[in-house]
């Protein structure tokens, strides 16, 4: 794993062991403090003492060794048990080495490969663990004799086997990380099935999960229609005690996302999107922007802490428009006849792998006869039978400021699919858009749209029924108008 990937890991802890180190020295000056006391118990009365504290008056005016017995026998029982003072002592030798010995580094997370044997992985991880919980079981031992509470008959047997599973989800969030680094290049397979299986051990140990290329291998008789494959993305689903972190330079709290899953006090998983080899930091950065825009390299955060709802866990909102199936990108230049154009399309998978060396054997020149070209997006909208014969194309920006046209393979189309289901999936799961809420909205909006018709329909019936009532009644009473009037006779009132 090359530097240049491992620096945010070794910010991100270089602060938290800053915090580590401060807790170990309050605790040390919380000892210490205990000693002094004791100390001016135990000698506080001495005659040479006496003397140096109360100064010049004491010599002429003071018998010095009258007020050391007074005050000895006052003090001798508030002294402490040797025991105890020698169990203080060692606490505070034992703190110091810790805090200088370099047990816990302040330069770098401990990592491994995970081309390692699996087993072996486990127990340089076990040993880490349980020598980062002698730290914390030391401390825990001083808080204890700092409030006086320390009793050796209860105690002595419980430290005796402290080990890391003890530990408590501060104590966890404090403890250097043991990172397993794993490169998901290409065929990830066989990784991600260690990465899994490492993760059932359930030690609170962190996989970096790397990736500098997001080309994947599929089988020539793939469907576009349906995934096959398991992604890194869905770990959740299968694995809900599990933190999961998919980020990269793109993201705006990246450095606060990296902090927040190295410190999670449970298993994790940190995806990271890695530069090439001889990559530049500034193209890297505008690639990784390009990757999360098309969906190829989705972010999002699992943190089973956060709620005890799956939905409340998932958060992917640090994607750019995540109510948005794609983002729409509009470029402007000239088209063959020299002409000034502007195209708008959803930026996909195949956009982003337009402009990746890896993919670019994989674009082609359209036909001269273009008739069965679709743009991408429309063209994964179709079904398997109307795919048949359909060329999907994407829209790009040449050098020279011309917008082309260039067909891409079934490899990409392939890609670009499984990128679209998977951010269908995350939508889903995060409740952005999920289809049993649109479903039981739909019925909802119908149920009060028939209730609202039929509430309708009742007033309208009652308006008439009441307009033709005091139609009636008009009518009757014109008519008897009309009599009185020919008659000279008031008819009687009804």
């Amino acid at each position: 794993m090359n530097q240049q990937v491992l620096q945010p890991f070794e910010e991100v802890w270089k602060h938290h062991f800053a915090a580590l180190e401060e807790a170990l020295a309050e605790t040390i000056a919380e000892l210490e403090v205990l000693l002094r006391v004791d100390e001016h118990n135990r000698h506080g009365h001495d005659p040479s003492r006496l003397e140096r504290d109360l100064g010049p008056f004491a010599a002429t005016n003071v018998d010095l060794n009258s007020l050391s017995r007074v005050i000895a026998d006052s003090k001798g029982s508030q002294a402490m048990p040797a025991e105890r003072l020698s169990r203080i002592q060692a606490l505070i030798s034992a703190l110091s080495e810790t805090t200088g010995s370099g047990l816990i580094s302040p330069v770098e997370p401990i990592s491994i490969e995970a081309d390692h044997d699996e087993q072996e992985i486990v127990a340089l991880a076990e040993k880490h663990l349980d020598r980062v919980a002698q730290v914390f079981g030391t401390l825990r031992k001083a808080q204890l004799e700092v409030r006086s509470k320390y009793e050796p008959q209860t105690h002595d047997a419980i430290f005796s086997s402290f080990s890391w599973r003890q530990l408590g989800p501060a104590e966890l969030r404090l403890c250097p990380p043991f990172l397993v680094t794993a490169r998901l290049d290409h065929e990830s397979g066989p990784q991600l099935r260690k990465v899994m299986s490492l993760l059932e051990s359930r030690m609170p140990i962190k996989v970096a999960a790397l990736r500098s290329s997001l080309r994947e291998t599929h089988s020539a008789t793939s469907d576009t229609s349906v995934p096959s494959t398991m992604t890194l993305e869905t770990l959740p689903l299968a694995m809900r005690g599990v933190y999961f972190l998919q980020t990269c330079v793109a993201a705006a709290d990246f450095q606060k996302q990296l902090f927040d899953g190295l410190t999670a006090p449970r298993p994790g998983v940190i995806s990271l999107l890695c530069p090439r080899d001889g990559e530049t930091q500034t193209a890297f950065e505008q690639r990784a922007e390009r990757a999360v825009r098309s969906r190829a390299f989705p972010m999002c955060v699992y943190d089973p802490d956060r709620a005890t709802s799956f939905v409340g866990c998932f958060d992917p909102s640090s994607n750019p428009s995540p109510d948005a199936i794609w983002i729409t990108e509009t470029i402007s230049g000239r088209d063959a006849q020299g002409e000034s154009v502007e195209v708008e399309e959803p930026f996909t998978f195949a956009h982003f792998a337009a402009s990746e060396p890896e993919f670019e054997a994989e674009l082609s020149h359209p036909p001269a006869v273009d008739d069965d070209m679709v743009p991408m997006a429309e063209y994964l909208e179709f079904s398997r039978r109307q795919q048949v014969g359909k060329l999907p194309f994407v829209s790009l920006l040449t050098g020279d400021g011309r917008v082309v046209r260039r067909v891409v393979s079934h490899a990409i189309a392939l890609q670009c699919s499984e990128r679209l289901h998977l951010w269908r999936t995350l939508q889903e799961i995060s409740g952005i858009d999920n289809p049993h809420v649109h479903t039981s909205r739909a019925a909802l909006e119908k149920e009060l749209g028939v209730q609202q018709q039929a509430e309708l329909e009742n007033l309208r019936q009652e308006m008439e029924q009441s307009a033709a009532t005091r139609e009636q009644a008009a009518v009757a009473s014109a008519l008897r108008r009309l009599v009185a009037h020919l008659t000279g006779v008031e008819p009687p009132s009804s």
